[in-house]
């Protein structure tokens, strides 16, 4: 049991501790002596444990035992204590002793107590180690966790910033939108935007999944959609089929390890007569809602992006004066209205409830209402389109 932390035996300076010294040395311990008077025993040395001996004033060794407890310390050192009756026991343990042994005792069950609470010393010690390095962990990985947090709010402004700040604002037509991400950043996306002075682009795409990898293929079809080809001084408007082909064919020549799915519907509308020419890449069915008569879905062909080369339909409509156009994500799965069945039933069962309302009222009152039962669970848009004239 040697070791070079030693044990401390508090005494009476007058009092006879040969005894205990010789029998704790003889079990292998190194003992350092100390007086029951002194302020300070320990003085910030390093002790495994302290035997209090009572003397001739037990005051001395109960105020010995309190001053101990007092100290301000990390690491536990048991408190062994010598002495008195039934009443100092009661005593010493009120003051701090962790055991209460009475004299007369014999040098073995000294020993045997000692051991015993030595190791609890060292179990008590590995706990110590172990909670020591745990905090350590949990500061690495606040540290980490606010690395993670300032990449994630750069990431939402990044994203925030690839969105259209404002919708076009023309007399023939008018814009609403609503998006709302799971995470801080997401997958849903969208824009519209002016190609000359009849026409207007829009697109509303969903990238699988959520989070960073999904918002990070935001920013690549932001920058990957070609709405327009310039000649000179001429100009072509890039059919929405085409441009689906085009950005489909630059995902699958990325050659991504993982392989990307986007779902997405790009229209191209012409504001003068409300012709819409629009296309469908695996995308949920857009829905127009026409001033008088039922819903509809707008159904047509289209595989996702960035699976396969593929070709992709174009399908055309005209809107007439009040006539409204719907395109939303996946998020909407998830919708509920009423007692009816959660997705598009839901939706459609909103959207026969507002019908009438001007566009930008009809999608807030959707994306309130629709999510009032359900938590949402995956990124959200819902985008419309209402016909002026």
């Amino acid at each position: 049991m040697s070791t070079s932390i030693p044990l401390l035996l508090c005494a009476d300076p007058q009092g006879d501790t040969a005894a205990w010294r010789q029998a704790l040395a003889q079990a292998g311990f190194d003992v350092a002596l100390k007086s029951l008077d002194d302020p300070e025993p320990i003085n910030g040395e390093p002790v495994r444990m302290v035997v209090v001996q009572e003397g001739a004033e037990p005051e001395a060794a109960l105020g010995l035992c309190r001053r101990l407890k007092a100290r301000p310390t990390e690491n536990f050192v048991p408190i062994l204590y010598l002495g008195g009756d039934a009443a100092q026991r009661r005593a010493s343990l009120d003051l701090g002793a962790d055991v209460h042994l009475t004299l007369p005792l014999a040098p073995t069950d000294l020993i045997a107590q000692i051991a015993a609470l030595l190791r609890i010393k060292d179990r008590h010690d590995q706990l110590n180690v172990k909670a020591a390095e745990a905090n350590r962990t949990s500061k690495r990985l606040q540290a980490a966790y606010h690395q993670i947090d300032q990449e994630l709010e750069l990431a939402r402004r990044i994203q925030e910033s690839f969105l259209p700040q404002t919708l076009p604002v023309v007399p023939q037509v008018r814009f609403a939108v609503k998006y709302r991400p799971c995470n801080r950043v997401g997958g849903d996306f969208y824009d519209v935007f002016r190609l000359d002075e009849h026409h207007l682009g829009f697109y509303v795409a969903d990238a699988m999944g959520h989070g960073v990898p999904a918002s990070l293929l935001t920013i690549y079809v932001k920058k990957g959609v070609k709405p327009k080809e310039i000649s000179g001084s001429s100009y072509r408007l890039v059919p929405p089929d085409e441009v689906l082909r085009k950005l489909n064919r630059d995902m699958i020549e990325q050659e991504l390890s993982d392989t990307p799915f986007i779902t997405m519907i790009y229209g191209l509308l012409d504001q003068r007569d409300g012709t819409l020419k629009f296309s469908r890449a695996g995308h949920p069915y857009p829905l127009l809602i026409p001033r008088e008569g039922p819903i509809q879905s707008l159904q047509m062909e289209g595989s996702l992006l960035g699976v396969f080369e593929t070709n992709f339909t174009i399908q055309t409509r005209k809107l007439a004066m009040g006539d409204k156009l719907l395109l939303y994500t996946d998020g909407m799965d998830a919708a509920s209205y009423r007692v009816n069945p959660t997705g598009l039933t839901s939706l459609m069962a909103a959207i026969d409830d507002f019908r009438s309302l001007p566009i930008e009222s009809l999608v807030d009152r959707l994306s309130h209402d629709l999510f009032q039962q359900t938590r949402q669970s995956d990124d959200f848009t819902l985008f419309g389109i209402e016909s002026l004239v």
